[in-house]
């Protein structure tokens, strides 16, 4: 039996960090878009390197396994090297696998991570196999889990998600929902069985919006808390996080000022650290401030895995330095 499985993708990353990168902002009627700039018809040098795994699927994986719960993980590989790197990185983080490989000639998913001055990142995402899973692929008598944190996957894995969260419900599995933009931008009408039966749906304010329409953020909560989720939480980068749990508590929590090394892999640890602290039978602020601790730590490195927390670890930073949360009327 599994605490949790997640479902979602895998790639190989790469990350390229050089000085000759610029930031350029156009002014909108709606705000403000920024863009990264690089010379054209230029050969740049690369400052700095790194290679790792990443992806939904996999970063959030091994965060719940870091926090102590026992993990299995789905997905689809390439018949590539990649692969096995993907594979080697599950066992030695004792993460079971149990998607599938694709045939021969396959492409594992690849990311190219692009930095900028900002300290923010563009990425260029090869899908690859990750978009080829089919429910047929996967044994069902080794899903024996209470929770499945499902991640964006789209083609022929969506209907796979949406399988699943069948599933779920068949098997009185409790479900995490973190949606990407390209999932979100489709609607709640596309999203709605996946919505209608998760119990924590974690997004970002932009994934909101697209699945709500504008407002305050408490409008935001409400209207998506009556698509089905008992808990949502709407996080927006350096800007407060807001959630409305399932007892209909309203919590606004303030992240801390820190400096941020690269930001790929932040939601991740934050949405798998929130579900971790939620099993093991944290409240809802010492979740969200654990979920704060270990999503900051890796902001403050490169790479999505590199410092992600343990449970007693996070716990004991929050103890530290006591993030700001603020409790207040649904209607405030």
């Amino acid at each position: 039996m599994y605490d949790v499985i997640t479902v979602g993708s895998n790639t190989l990353d790469v990350f390229a960090y050089t000085d000759k990168s610029e930031s350029i902002c156009i002014r909108t009627i709606e705000g403000q878009d920024c863009y990264i700039s690089y010379p054209s018809g230029s050969k740049l040098l690369i400052n700095e390197l790194d290679f790792d795994t990443g992806g939904g699927g996999t970063n959030t994986a091994v965060s719940l396994a870091r926090m102590g719960l026992s993990v299995g993980y789905i997905g689809k590989l390439g018949s590539d090297n990649s692969a096995g790197l993907v594979l080697e990185e599950l066992k030695k983080e004792n993460i079971d696998f149990l998607g599938a490989k694709g045939p021969s000639g396959s492409k594992t998913g690849y990311s190219i991570i692009l930095d900028s001055i900002e300290k923010n990142r563009t990425i260029l995402s090869f899908k690859g196999a990750n978009n080829s899973l089919m429910f047929d692929e996967i044994d069902v008598f080794r899903l024996k889990t209470r929770w499945f944190y499902l991640c964006s996957m789209v083609g022929e894995s969506f209907n796979t998600l949406n399988r699943l969260a069948d599933f779920a419900k068949s098997n009185d599995i409790d479900i995490l929902f973190n949606p990407s933009n390209y999932l979100a931008e489709k609607g709640k009408k596309f999203l709605s069985n996946i919505l209608n039966q998760a119990k924590i749906l974690i997004l970002n304010k932009q994934e909101a919006q697209y699945l709500a329409g504008k407002g305050r953020a408490v409008d935001l909560l409400k209207s998506l808390k009556d698509l089905g989720p008992g808990t949502v939480v709407i996080t927006d980068g350096p800007n407060p996080v807001h959630c409305l749990d399932q007892e209909g508590c309203y919590y606004i929590l303030f992240p801390q000022d820190i400096k941020v090394a690269e930001a790929t892999g932040a939601g991740d640890s934050f949405g798998s650290s929130f579900l971790a602290a939620h099993i093991k039978g944290r409240n809802t602020k010492e979740s969200l401030s654990i979920a704060l601790a270990n999503s900051q730590s890796v902001l403050q490195h490169k790479g999505a895995k590199k410092k992600l927390l343990g449970l007693k670890e996070a716990e004991a930073f929050v103890a530290e330095n006591p993030p700001k949360v603020e409790r207040q009327p649904i209607n405030g």
